[in-house]
């Protein structure tokens, strides 16, 4: 089960996962604790209706939009956390060397590693997580004897930062343990139980939380909630150089793991797609398929890459769109799980977990700009990936 769990945080500690985090215990201080049992919460309540069980029509279309949705979304917030790998490089450890090349250095890694056998696939995945949490641990305990922010006898943690702590931190957080069950749907055999998500949604809190509440106490909210890379900040508070040298580490492995989840998940159905068919032009070999079917978010990102999208505004706007039609869909998904349980309270549960994930996918909308523009083309896209799929399905289906 711990394996399981661990397997699962693996998109859950991007680098994006330390920003959100990091401003965001910046911008609600104490409202922070309540942010994330919100959150931790919700996924809970959602969980039973995470894997579709139903094979009618319409559990098929509701998991081809869910694909669609989180192909959109997932191949901007990897061009955002690749982005943001190769500038942690650059800054920390050669400054010289171009920030995009290691971008794309990554991107190789994970394309190979995507390759291999899903056997060794866990083992590099398992290695490079608790790599993380390890870090994650160093420079959590070490900030005990670190000192406090200047001109003041305690952190200013019941001073919030922003005018209204709670709303402000959670529009920035609402997104932070998206995308916990990528990894397990990704294989055909998903044999991660319930508890396992469980395990993994209190691992990855826990781990982000020590080391936000480890920068908060060493660097205040003020800093932490301007900064774009407050992890960073709070690291080198900790252990100075040192701390930078470690949490740069972090931030690499962070992306590299997080998208061989990305292309684990993402490269899933495509393979499941051309091994029901007989196509001519796809090859025969199980290598063959898999280069097919990995090169093509592979060579997405690595466009979007190309003309710029790592931090622009517009990709900010892509991914929130994206992230609350994510919110969207685990609501959907739970609703139509209500019927089959005879509980009172699992229903409740269930409906209050739909009622959250409306209120995250509003709250996810409020901080980019253009946030609309985003909602509609990863609708747009999610709709034509749903009738792709069922014109394939009608013409290449006996």
């Amino acid at each position: 089960m711990l394996s399981s769990a661990l397997l699962a945080i693996g998109f859950l500690l991007s680098p994006r996962a330390f920003m959100i985090s990091g401003s965001g215990i910046g911008l609600a201080a104490n409202w922070y604790i309540a942010i994330v049992a919100l959150l931790f919460i919700t996924h809970l309540a959602t969980l039973p209706a995470i894997k579709l069980s139903d094979k009618s029509s319409n559990a098929g279309l509701l998991e081809s939009f869910g694909y669609g949705l989180r192909f959109f979304t997932l191949v901007f917030f990897s061009c955002s956390i690749l982005g943001i790998a190769g500038y942690a490089f650059n800054e920390v450890f050669l400054y010289w060397f171009p920030n995009f090349l290691f971008s794309f250095i990554i991107v190789a890694c994970s394309f190979f590693t995507s390759l291999l056998s899903l056997k060794n696939i866990k083992r590099i995945q398992l290695t490079v997580v608790t790599a993380i949490l390890l870090g994650i641990t160093t420079l959590s305990i070490a900030s005990l004897w670190a000192p406090s922010p200047k001109n003041a006898a305690l952190p200013d943690f019941f001073l919030p930062y922003g005018t209204a702590p709670f709303s402000d931190g959670l529009f920035l957080m609402a997104p932070l343990l998206v995308g916990y069950e990528l990894f397990a749907t990704s294989s055909a055999k998903n044999k991660t139980s319930t508890k396992s998500y469980v395990l993994a949604l209190g691992i990855a809190v826990f781990f982000l939380s020590i080391f936000a509440y480890a920068a908060l106490c060493v660097s205040g909210t003020e800093k932490l909630a301007d900064s774009t890379v407050p992890y960073m900040i709070g690291a080198r508070k900790i252990l100075g150089q040192t701390g930078r040298y470690i949490m740069g580490g972090i931030i690499i492995l962070g992306s590299y793991v997080a998208f061989n989840t990305t292309l684990q998940f993402l490269k899933s159905p495509l393979i499941t797609f051309m091994n029901s068919h007989s196509l001519t032009l796809i090859p025969n070999s199980e290598l063959g398929r898999q280069v097919i079917a990995t090169a093509i978010p592979v060579l997405t990102v690595s466009v979007l890459l190309l003309q710029g999208y790592a931090g622009e505004p517009i990709t900010e706007s892509y991914i929130a769109g994206g992230f609350a039609l994510w919110f969207i869909y685990y609501g959907v998904n739970t609703a139509s799980a209500i019927n089959h349980t005879g509980s009172f309270y699992i229903n409740m549960l269930k409906t209050s977990g739909i009622v959250s994930c409306l209120y995250l996918a509003y709250a996810t909308l409020q901080l980019p700009e253009h946030p609309f523009k985003g909602l509609f083309i990863a609708a747009f896209v999610s709709i034509i990936i749903v009738l792709l799929s069922i014109i394939l399905r009608r013409r290449l289906l006996p």
